[in-house]
């Protein structure tokens, strides 16, 4: 069996029998095809499956650190690698996954990008200069739903009209990731921006999502992209990297921790199976580790104005008030 055909056949079973998501499944075959297209140029024309062995992939592994790939590049590149290699075990067309004798390089920490509060609320700010009543409308409901509920950018596009319960005050996820559907109930201000959109929508579109250009056409990526671009200029956030479409499901993510939110309600907000993947979604440990500039340094507290204690919310109250209790139990 030619390796190029048992890549194919990978992609289509994660695709149509997985139901992964289409960026997913896009990350994956573009990793794929880069690893097919460095085997051809390094001695392997046409490969068979006798090719994909541990020596060969680790010579892929040092090609890729060679080339100044950061070790969660790499970590990406080989996820698609070692799932390819359970997918021919499970099916009888290999013995063993040649990558389970590979070695990955450890996470290194990633720059996030992060947007904090007062960026948001500019962002929202900015909106209301739109002139165009339709534009207004249309880029208000896109920037709230981005900012209230946490959506991924697809999963907004994918949304229609009748994903929105405006009596209900509740919108339906239909096309999560990995095919997983949720209800989610954001706060008053993005139902409100999605009531206003929605009666100024054309009710005789030719198709039934949400974001309409206009009669015919929908709302895709890189307009999205490119709207949350403008609006940025408005606000004068320009020159600001750190705002995009994703950054603003992270910020979302930080937001609800911060006001108390408990771990699986956010899971749960943001679609994610397992609760690994929202820890790195939160970015309250950065606030807190910029403390150090203020606690760390050499100069006595005293010469500094006392703030006040902040008042812990969420799990954390709830763990000092447990303490409390017990300790008021072992005095008595």
């Amino acid at each position: 069996m030619k390796l190029q055909d048992a890549v194919s056949d990978y992609l289509n079973y994660i695709s149509v029998e997985k139901g992964h998501a289409k960026a997913t499944c896009k990350s994956y075959a573009a990793w794929l095809r880069h690893m097919l297209a460095w085997l051809n140029e390094n001695g392997y024309p046409d490969p068979d499956l006798s090719v994909f062995d541990p020596t060969v992939l680790r010579r892929y592994q040092y090609t890729l650190s060679g080339r100044g790939c950061r070790p969660r590049t790499i970590r990406g590149a080989f996820a698609p690698i070692k799932a390819l290699g359970h997918f021919l075990v499970a099916n009888g067309a290999i013995q063993s996954n040649p990558t389970a004798t590979l070695t990955m390089p450890k996470r290194d920490a990633a720059q996030r990008l992060t947007v904090s509060t007062e960026e948001v609320e500019r962002l929202l700010q900015a909106v209301e200069r739109i002139r165009h009543p339709r534009k207004k409308a249309l880029n208000r409901a896109l920037l709230s739903v981005l900012i209230y509920s946490g959506l991924r950018a697809q999963e907004l596009l994918d949304l229609e009209v009748g994903h929105v319960n405006i009596a209900n005050k509740s919108l339906l996820v239909a096309s999560g990731k990995g095919s997983k559907s949720r209800q989610l109930f954001p706060p008053a201000e993005c139902i409100a921006a999605l009531s206003e959109w929605l009666a100024l929508r054309e009710p005789d579109c030719k198709l039934p999502f949400l974001f309409m250009y206009d009669r015919g056409r929908r709302i895709g990526y890189q307009s999205l992209c490119k709207t949350v671009e403008e609006i940025k200029a408005l606000a004068d956030l320009a020159d600001q990297p750190n705002i995009k479409c994703h950054s603003l499901r992270h910020a979302f993510a930080t937001r609800m921790m911060e006001n108390g939110a408990p771990i699986k309600a956010i899971q749960s907000a943001l679609g994610h199976s397992i609760t690994e993947t929202t820890f790195r979604y939160l970015h309250h440990g950065e606030v807190q580790n910029k403390l150090m500039s203020k606690y760390a340094a050499l100069s006595s507290h005293t010469d500094q104005e006392p703030q006040a204690a902040t008042k812990p919310t969420g799990q954390r109250a709830e763990f000092m008030v447990n303490r409390r209790r017990s300790s008021r139990r072992r005095q008595q």
